[in-house]
């Protein structure tokens, strides 16, 4: 049966698969062109070489760095209210939470970034400092909103604890945050040229507005919940952030609330007076430190409302996992390999989408269509060649076969191809043509 653990990859993982089985240093020089820090890339490249690159191989990763996470939500918990029963109802929540749960098992840098980020919240919280500056530098070379995180500790922290009349004592307390900044100081230039390389590409971000922020987080609670429970959950929700005995919590629970939606305004404010960045998978470590927050505290007469929300999680991941929806390139390659003859010419057709990385990934050679020029930024030209676009078709070919997942109508080439036949994957289709 087919999972969310093995189904075909997509464009973004595909491109990273692809990646990590390059020589280390080639990898590197492709992140350096890419839009992300290396440490995804790294530790894919040693876990690669260990357990292979099919789809569960990588994916395992992923799944095992989420249960990381949960973990971490787990510890958090514990470390501010010493209760059991909330801090394994909290790691329960953080792995079944459904709008978590595809990219669990997607092979791309988000469940490393929830990992690292959750370890540096809960180190912070518990203020164990050496802890503290391992995953924060980890968060930091894993995604550039890892910053927002940061940035919301140390704010916190200057309010709230410095000494401000003590000069030496001062210093001494900001230890831990000058340490993270001179351990990520060799990243600093790579990520200022990688900001400014998105910025003035073009990028395909735009600014959100003020009820696309809230909608976030409204999806970041509900989104995979079923319909007609998502009524439900908004009110078990509700009622575990008010029925918490505050005593001994409030403060803690403030400092969390801080430190995990930051990251939402400072993304925001970004997006609205620099360059558009805002994206719901960047802030993927915002859900687990709301998960925190509605069940830190939680009073004990309230605690079957916990198992309810954790039993209705439960019901929509296992829909989702056994239900995947990312396209089936795995058949389509399949059938190209059985179908194709001598001769024949494959391609990508550029409309929404391309899937050269899918195409390569799964051992088919077919570059992109690119009669209008060079593409624009995005995931995947870091690691592009010059065979990788074709902005000719070739006039020696008997057929050519067209890989896209837009409606066959849209293909438009010369008038000298003349389509014969689709095979269709969901939306995915290979249309073939042949030479007039």
């Amino acid at each position: 049966m087919e999972t969310l653990l093995s189904e075909s990859l997509w464009g973004d993982e595909s491109f990273s698969a692809m990646a990590v089985q390059r020589p280390f240093w080639e990898m590197i020089g492709v992140v350096m062109r890419d839009t992300a820090p290396p440490l995804f890339y790294v530790l894919g490249w040693l876990w690669g070489r260990v357990f292979g690159f099919s789809e569960v191989a990588l994916r395992s990763l992923s799944f095992l760095l989420m249960v990381g996470a949960a973990g971490f939500a787990a510890l958090t918990v514990w470390q501010i209210c010493k209760s059991r029963f909330l801090a394994v109802a909290a790691g329960l929540i953080t792995i079944f939470t459904p709008f978590l749960v595809p990219f669990a098992f997607e092979w791309r840098m988000y469940a490393l970034l929830c990992f690292t980020v959750a370890g540096s919240i809960y180190f912070f919280v518990a203020r164990r400092w050496l802890g503290y500056i391992i995953f924060t530098t980890a968060s930091l070379y894993t995604h550039h909103f890892a910053l927002f995180t940061v940035a919301s500790q140390g704010l916190w922290f200057l309010a709230s604890e410095v000494d401000w009349n003590n000069r030496k004592a001062l210093v001494m307390q900001l230890r831990p945050f000058w340490i993270v900044a001179l351990l990520y100081l060799p990243w600093l230039y790579p990520m200022y040229l990688q900001v400014v390389r998105v910025r003035g590409a073009g990028f395909w971000l735009t600014v959100p507005t003020v009820s696309e922020v809230v909608d976030l987080l409204y999806r970041f609670m509900l989104g995979g919940v079923g319909g007609k429970w998502k009524a439900v959950v908004s009110i078990l929700v509700g009622i575990l952030l008010l029925g918490k005995d505050w005593r001994g919590i409030w403060q803690k629970w403030l400092e969390v609330m801080v430190v995990t939606l930051f990251p939402v305004l400072g993304a925001y404010l970004v997006s609205y007076f620099i360059t558009p960045i805002f994206y719901d998978r960047y802030l993927l470590s915002v859900v687990v430190g709301m998960v925190v927050l509605t069940v830190v505290g939680v009073s004990k007469l309230l605690w079957p409302v916990i198992v309810g929300l954790i039993v209705i999680y439960v019901f929509s991941s296992l829909t989702l996992f056994f239900h995947p929806g990312k396209r089936p390139f795995r058949d389509l390659a399949a059938y190209v390999i059985s179908e194709r003859r001598e001769g024949d010419f494959l391609i990508n057709y550029n409309g929404k989408a391309h899937h050269l990385w899918e195409s390569k990934y799964y051992g088919i050679t077919a570059p992109i269509y690119a009669p209008s020029g060079p593409l624009p930024l995005y995931v995947g030209t870091a690691q592009m060649t010059a065979e990788d676009t074709s902005a000719k078709l070739p006039e020696d070919s008997l057929r050519l076969g067209v890989i896209t997942s837009d409606p066959v109508e849209n293909i438009i080439l010369p008038s000298s191809w003349e389509r014969q036949a689709v095979a269709e994957f969901g939306d995915l289709k290979v249309v073939w043509f042949s030479h007039l």
